[in-house]
């Protein structure tokens, strides 16, 4: 139940009045009840201060999309429409008539049922109530709002005309709880105790509600009942499931089931165990085993995934390196191509100077053997003659010269040229062995995408049947959890039978152990009785036959405190009876 309370205005009939609705089942449905009590400043006759409650049916509820709920009640003058917060924590009502007028007013909750609590009928008293200086003729009303019972809550709701600082229609809520007496037949006692103090006595013929207030320091206490009973409301007995807050709007996506089982389907006999318990808890462990299985299949599905991204990095990586060292490899083919063709050039003009060379040298060799001819047969040969072959033997000395610069040049390039090649060479079997490797990656890769493929289908089944497995499981721990709860009740109440017959157990021996006790004791007494009768037959026979008197220098046969004196003489057998008797 939620109860609220604000202030009722309604023009002039109604200048802030205590206010308070009821929601007996909590967030509302349609066909639910619907309670609100005030009182009218004055009705439209005149009358000043009429209580006004009334209960009455829910009949259109919506949800809006921003979370909060609405319905409409009121089939008389007045129409009521109600928004209701996320959690019905506050309500705003409309009062309105056909002819237009219309008001707004807020009321807060001041009181709900917690979970669990909802096991008795609800009753509203309501009546007036006068109080020394601060009530005069104001609105009262007492609810219980789980039915009757020690420690329940019980609230009471009134106006207070002023309060003791002045300010007037004060709302005052008191919220308690019951501390009940003994029942008696036909009534019900119970004391809200708050700030204030109601003892209240119910009339179970009458349903009326006796209360005597008390707990001002000022005022003393005194009767301000009885009161009627406005409303009785009954819990949801026909319900299969309990009432719930109304829920939120949200858009999601759907999916049509499987239409073929995804499981086979077990027909061949199974060890199912013999109770509910034991099945139930075999199911659990069935469960954890699906989920253990789901888990590992999840985390290899995670390490095969990691595996094959490092794959596809690992491919990337190498892709890029092809690349470079292919562009590395273009690069040093065209240099060696302008290298080579450089070589060549130098080797013809090598060639055409070597030619020349040896041509120059031929016509210098000649002319010095000329030359060499002419001073042997003349050595008085001309100085010009001297000078040219001076010319012609340096001429000689620059040309060898330059063919040595160019066969060192020449020498140098062949080397560049091995080593570009030898370089060439080792780019080459690089990119082999990369494509090798590349190769061998886009297989691996192809086979490890298969089988993520794979794993991802069985993944997604192993998903689907770990949500089915976790939801049986959820339904079994519930029914192994009643089960479980219905045995330790079971089992509470065998222990407590079985104590209660152990102590009668008990009391029994002890009572078979007192009886043969006692047995024995009357069997030693007969015994003992026997004998003395026995022997006291033989003396009355003995006195019989010899007088009445006993044998002189014999044994008085009567221990202390029996009524029987050797004075007086031997008593007779119906004295000695009669004792016998009263022994």
């Amino acid at each position: 139940m939620f109860i609220y309370t604000g202030k009722l205005n309604w023009w002039s009939e109604a200048v802030d009045e205590v206010f308070v609705v009821a929601l007996p089942a909590g967030p509302v449905r349609q066909g639910d009840q619907i309670f609100s009590f005030s009182q009218w400043t004055h009705d439209s006759k005149g009358n000043k201060k009429v209580t006004w409650c009334q209960a009455q049916t829910i009949d259109k509820v919506t949800r809006e999309d921003n979370g909060e709920h609405g319905f409409h009640f009121g089939a008389g003058w007045y129409r009521y429409q109600v928004r209701a917060t996320p959690g019905y924590e506050t309500l705003t009502i409309t009062m309105a008539t056909p002819n237009g007028g219309d008001r707004v007013m807020v009321v807060d909750r001041m009181y709900q049922t917690l979970e669990g609590e909802t096991n008795g009928s609800a009753r509203l008293w309501a009546g007036r109530l006068n109080w020394p200086q601060y009530a005069d003729n104001e609105p009262i009303l007492v609810v219980v709002p789980e039915g009757f019972g020690d420690g329940k809550p019980a609230l009471a709701f009134w106006q207070w005309t002023v309060d003791k600082d002045g300010n007037t229609k004060v709302n005052c809520v008191q919220n308690g709880t019951q501390k009940a007496d003994t029942p008696a037949e036909g009534s019900l006692k119970f004391t809200l105790a708050a700030d204030f103090t109601l003892d209240c006595t119910w009339d179970e013929k009458t349903e009326n509600l006796a209360v005597r207030m008390g707990g001002d320091a000022v005022s003393e206490a005194q009767a301000i009942g009885p009161l009627t009973l406005a409303a009785h409301f009954r819990p949801h007995t026909d319900d299969f499931t309990p009432p719930g807050l109304p829920g939120e709007k949200v858009e999601l996506e759907v999916f049509y089931p499987q239409v073929e089982q995804a499981l086979p389907r077990i027909q061949s006999p199974l060890p199912f165990p013999p109770t509910l318990v034991e099945t139930l808890s075999h199911t659990a462990a069935y469960v954890d085993r699906a989920g253990y299985l789901a888990k590992y299949a999840v985390d290899r599905y995670h390490a095969l995934d990691k595996t094959y991204h490092a794959l596809l990095a690992q491919v990337d990586d190498l892709t890029s390196q092809i690349t470079t060292l292919t562009s590395q490899n273009l690069s040093l083919t065209a240099s060696n191509t302008t290298a080579t063709a450089q070589l060549a050039a130098l080797q013809s003009q090598l060639t055409t100077t070597l030619d020349a060379a040896s041509k120059a040298q031929a016509e210098l060799t000649s002319q010095i053997h000329a030359l060499q001819s002419s001073l042997a047969t003349a050595t008085d040969a001309d100085a010009d003659d001297r000078s040219a072959l001076e010319d012609a033997q340096s001429t000689i000395t620059d040309l060898q010269f330059q063919v040595s610069n160019l066969e060192k040049h020449i020498a140098a390039l062949q080397w560049g040229l091995s080593d570009s090649a030898r370089r060439i060479q080792e780019f080459q079997s690089t990119i082999t062995t990369m494509h090798t490797a590349l190769t061998a990656l886009k297989g691996t890769l192809a086979a490890e995408t298969a089988h993520n493929t794979a794993l991802s289908t069985e993944n997604a089944a192993l998903k689907t049947t770990l949500s089915q497995a976790q939801s049986q499981l959820r339904a079994a721990q519930k029914a192994l959890e009643r089960t479980t709860a219905d045995l330790h009740a079971a089992q509470t109440d065998s222990a407590d039978k079985d104590s209660i017959i152990e102590g009668l157990e008990n009391g029994l021996v002890a009572v078979k152990k007192d009886r043969d006790a006692k047995k024995v004791s009357l069997e030693e007494l007969q015994k003992a009785s026997s004998a003395t009768i026995s022997a006291l037959e033989r003396e009355i026979a003995e006195l019989r036959a010899g007088g009445t008197v006993p044998k002189e220098g014999g044994e008085w046969p009567f221990p202390e405190g029996w009524p029987f004196k050797k004075e007086d003489g031997w008593p007779t057998p119906e004295d000695l009876l009669k004792q016998l008797g009263g022994l």
